[in-house]
């Protein structure tokens, strides 16, 4: 048996996880000890880490005055656990609560939910009142991943309702996850071949619209309550379930503000994890500030690593959560304003601890780690099995950041005798860096759209940057984009990332407007640009295109000449085999009578052609219903061909093998 390559290759045959999430019980915040015969809490523990031994703590509320009444009755006990708790039979679904902690009050670091003026809510996900999800995790290594990213106000500020015909943007954005449930945009997602959505952070963040702000989290374990309720989230998600769709949170863990910024309408003065501090000044979760004005968890501190840890199990218990994007994960492993520097001490197994406790709950979460420093053995580091060496994290995959740049940096500008196709066959056999491709694909995320790749093609999408306000280049930058997303779909590994605004949804610059403009989809081009971006999704739902078979990928022709990419992607799943041929055109250069060298005997029929007029296309070719396979000396390693009678400028032609018949 082939040895795995990855740690998600360890997971394909697993029937279930070691362990049930469910069962998973918190040590941090307020969880429910034991219950009354009609359901309801009856005893809640509520936890916290102690500051030291010394502390005084009291948890208090309406229910004792906020500590005028009763107050020693509300002490906190310590034990050699370094964890301060009370168990208490006043605290009630939905209380709003603080922690007083050596006279100071403070939200409790584990909140599940807040209320406007900063008041911890316990939130009772059990309580008989509360929303139950009907659906379980969804199977994310079974099938190829094709992701959505968005922010979670920018998917619907522009939809309107289906029933209603009322947009998002005229709503209470405190109804924005109901709103997401109820209003089609779910179902809309699915239509468009996407089985996966990643929003950028929706846990609790500080004040402000813009969405860089969402990275700026100082209480990892709360839903945005600007949105909605904890019920109305875990109903979202069921939503998107039900629809056989992903969640992937946007998780930051390696940073958290700590100074200027306001949160709760109040300034961060006792509001935010930050609060917390030891006996001797010094921040209790937190130790190093960064370049940019955000400071590190205490890498060191293993209970702290415990919380953040349990704050991802805590979404996955809760909200059912189906994976993770970590972000800025080499400036968790390693020090250096880009995470380039010498190793943390214990960034590395915080990495690793997370991962390892996620996959004991769910052996089928998605993973997805932000990386861009691959020097050495890096980058196989990443996703490479736990097993095989001790600095080897087990992530699922991690971002194409080689491959965006170079789409960016060289492909986006300049003329097609600049580039070469040999590229993308290095990026992706990982010539450059050593063994791993495990990625998950892009070539326009949310950092590159805002203009963040400096000294890159950035804009408000890919289509600005390249059209750059001059008529002429519509033609390259439509033909581009196809081609991008061609290379990252047919090319890679069989997870992809896309922003919708990508295909001409945008109005504006992500910067400012990161919300998608559904409307767009009447003018005949987005509309041209999101079906093509959907017969892409409805190809890869085929086995071939699966990152489980995506050793069996081979480049055919790497045709510098003529600036060609083919590539064969294949697979045997239940008993079907399938096979696909797939020729990129990289330049506005059109060929004729091309000769496509193939493996085997099977004739061809065209399953994608980007060239046709419902894709944006120039209409100038037709292809016949069945390419015959033929006898070939045009190759050195390959003895068949197929015969194209035109290669459109920027084509992307899918050719299906046609199985004989046994």
């Amino acid at each position: 048996m082939k040895k795995p390559d990855y740690q998600w290759e360890c997971f394909i045959n697993r029937k279930k996880p070691e362990k049930d999430i469910s069962s998973w019980k918190c040590r941090f915040g307020a969880e429910v000890v034991s219950r009354n015969s009609k359901g309801s809490a009856e005893k809640v523990r509520v936890s916290v880490i102690a500051p030291d031994s010394k502390s005084e703590i009291f948890l208090v509320g309406e229910f004792n005055e906020w500590g005028r009444k009763d107050k020693d009755k509300f002490r906190l006990r310590q034990d050699n656990s370094g964890i301060a708790w009370i168990e208490t039979d006043s605290l009630k679904h939905k209380d709003v609560y603080k922690l007083l902690c050596d006279g100071v009050f403070l939200q409790d670091p584990a909140g599940h939910y807040f209320d406007d003026t900063g008041n911890t809510i316990f939130w009772d996900f059990e309580d008989p009142s509360a929303f139950r999800q009907k659906k379980g995790f969804v199977n994310t290594i079974n099938r190829s991943t094709v992701i959505m990213q968005t922010d979670l106000p920018g998917l619907i500020v522009h939809w309107a309702d289906r029933k209603k015909g009322i947009c998002g943007r005229d709503f209470h954005e405190k109804t924005y996850y109901a709103f997401i449930r109820d209003s089609g945009i779910i179902e809309h997602i699915k239509n468009l071949g996407f089985n996966t959505v990643q929003f950028l952070p929706f846990a609790q963040s500080i004040d402000g619209s813009n969405w860089k702000y969402r990275y700026l989290v100082p209480f990892q374990f709360a839903v945005q309550k600007n949105w909605g309720t904890p019920d109305e989230f875990a109903s979202m998600v069921d939503e998107f379930h039900k629809h056989g769709i992903a969640v992937i949170g946007d998780f930051v863990l390696g940073h958290l503000p700590y100074k200027d910024f306001r949160i709760f309408g109040k300034d961060c003065d006792n509001n935010g994890i930050h609060s917390w501090k030891k006996a001797d000044g010094g921040f209790l979760y937190l130790k190093e500030p960064t370049y940019w004005g955000t400071i590190r968890i205490d890498f060191d501190n293993q209970l702290v690593r415990e919380f953040f840890i349990s704050s991802c199990l805590h979404f996955m218990k809760r909200y059912r959560i189906d994976g993770f994007r970590i972000d800025n994960a080499d400036g968790i492993i390693r020090y250096g304003a880009s995470g380039d520097g010498e190793e943390r001490p214990n960034g590395r197994t915080f990495l690793r601890e997370l991962n390892q406790e996620i996959y004991r709950h769910n052996h089928h979460a998605l993973i997805h780690l932000e990386a861009h420093y691959f020097h050495g053995d890096n980058a196989k580091m990443l996703v490479a099995p736990f097993d095989e060496d001790k600095r080897s994290l087990g992530a699922t995959a991690y971002n194409s950041s080689r491959l965006t740049y170079f789409f960016h940096k060289d492909f986006m500008l300049k003329d097609a005798k600049e580039i070469s196709p040999w590229k993308i066959k290095h990026i992706t056999e990982e010539k450059e860096w050593g063994k791993s491709s495990s990625t998950v694909a892009d070539f326009h995320n949310h950092d590159a759209a805002a203009g963040l790749m400096e000294q890159r093609c950035t804009g408000s999408y890919a289509y600005d940057a390249m059209a750059g306000k001059q008529p002429h280049n519509h033609m390259h930058a439509l033909g581009k984009i196809k081609v991008m997303e061609g290379i990252i779909s047919f090319c890679c590994e069989g997870r992809t990332l896309d922003l919708a605004q990508t295909f001409l949804l945008q109005m504006g610059t992500f910067e400012h407007e990161s919300s998608i403009h559904w409307e767009l989809a009447f003018l005949q081009v987005s509309k041209n640009s999101l079906e093509f971006k959907k017969a892409v999704n409805e190809l890869m739902k085929d086995p071939a295109f699966w990152p489980l078979f995506a050793n069996n990928r081979a480049f055919l022709n790497v045709d510098d000449k003529s600036k060609i990419l083919v590539v064969e992607r294949s697979a045997e799943c239940k008993g079907k085999k399938s096979k696909y041929v797939i020729l990129i055109n990289m330049s506005s250069w059109v060929q004729y009578n091309y000769k496509v060298g193939v493996r085997g005997t099977e004739d061809y029929e065209v399953a994608l052609n980007s060239d046709l007029f419902e894709f944006s296309g120039f209409g100038m070719t037709a292809y016949p219903k069945v390419l015959k396979n033929q006898p070939s000396s045009n190759f050195e390693l390959l003895s068949r061909e197929v015969e194209l009678g035109k290669v459109a400028p920027y084509a992307v032609v899918v050719l299906k093998a046609i199985q004989k018949k046994e």
